[in-house]
């Protein structure tokens, strides 16, 4: 179970763990209500009760997870100062969640959300996205990074890591993912980085 909001209730958290679940496993399409009455254990009234159809819960799913991610990221923040402990802090947070919680990273960076959540902005215009670039940016204006388009640096650094977690997610790397963190971040921040 990744999703643990104390604003929701248990029934809530159950049906949105269980479709984390299920989209990644059958996909969202390929998901029945029945299918998550199944798996969360959650009557059928309860989940209409709940929400108002499949895509609501979607809807809700990524809703709770953007805000746990962003919750998690903000006690990085505030733990951490400097734009490179950060960088390796949010790259360890990803690299253990990909690991620990790989549905809840394919939802955010694999599932094809335009395809049944037609009106979400994109994912990389959303809060926790934002925050990785902050960090890039705070690395620009404490002279720690090379000035360039922020977008271009956040994809080398960030995006290094991301493709990574992906080729972890696709089962396509020799070692376990964290095994990987050392050198992903070294290397992802060397290539923006002003001295080596």
């Amino acid at each position: 179970m990744y999703i643990v909001n104390n604003q929701l209730s248990s029934a809530k958290l159950k049906v949105l763990n269980s479709a984390l679940d299920l989209f990644m496993e059958k996909g969202y399409f390929n998901t029945s209500i029945p299918d998550l009455v199944k798996h969360s254990g959650v009557s059928t009234g309860s989940i209409y009760h709940a929400f108002k159809d499949k895509e609501a819960i979607a809807e809700a799913l990524m809703q709770a997870l953007l805000e746990q991610i962003e919750s998690e990221q903000t006690a990085i923040f505030n733990q951490y100062n400097s734009s490179w402990d950060r960088f390796y802090e949010l790259s360890r947070w990803m690299i253990e969640t990909a690991h620990k919680h790989p549905q809840a990273m394919q939802f955010i960076l694999n599932a094809r959300h335009k395809e049944f959540l037609p009106n979400l902005p994109p994912i990389c215009s959303s809060q926790p996205f934002l925050n990785l670039r902050d960090v890039i940016q705070q690395g620009m204006d404490e002279g720690e990074l090379i000035e360039m388009d922020l977008m271009v640096a956040a994809a080398s650094s960030f995006g290094g890591v991301m493709r990574l977690i992906q080729l972890g997610l696709d089962n396509m790397l020799e070692q376990p993912l964290p095994n990987y963190l050392e050198s992903i971040t070294k290397t992802s921040w060397r290539s923006i980085a002003k001295t080596i």
